[in-house]
């Protein structure tokens, strides 16, 4: 993971989506797109981003779950790691969300913004992380399940 700030805090038009994924990717912020910026097609164009990269890309919503948070980061290994993940905004008010880069303990070990520095985010504050492995669920019992890689 290298560390990469957004270029550009604005509600609704800022770079900290790009500048997480380019953490993520060890990527310069130019070379990934501004996905916020792409309207209705930013998660499809974010899913193929992943893709091109070798990665499946799915949403999780802890809710809270703490401990089947971390078997899941534990089991979807990430990208060597760490993960994108969302945050309430700090800065741009309650409706915001913030992009982020945790790891497999849920801390919060990048924030993109560079006036957010010394902010410390617990777990509880993930609302989404992004996994990158297809072979598991969670079944109706809320339990973890992983199926053999094939």
């Amino acid at each position: 993971m290298k560390r990469v700030f957004q270029s550009r805090i604005e509600k609704h038009h800022g770079t900290c989506m790009q500048a997480a994924v380019a953490s993520l990717f060890e990527m310069f912020l130019e070379d990934v797109p501004n996905f916020i910026e792409l309207g209705d097609e930013w998660y499809s164009s974010m899913r193929n981003f992943y893709k091109e990269r070798g990665y499946n890309h799915g949403h999780f919503n802890p809710q809270g779950r703490i401990d089947l948070t971390k078997e899941i980061l534990k089991a979807d290994e990430g990208v060597n790691g760490y993960w994108y993940a969302v945050v309430p905004s700090i800065n741009l008010g309650p409706e915001c969300t913030h992009a982020v880069i945790i790891d497999k303990d849920m801390n919060v070990v990048h924030d993109p913004n560079p006036n957010n520095y010394g902010h410390v985010y617990s777990p509880k504050d993930i609302i989404q992380f992004d996994t990158c492995k297809d072979n598991w669920h969670i079944d109706l019992e809320g339990k973890l399940i992983i199926e053999d890689d094939k």
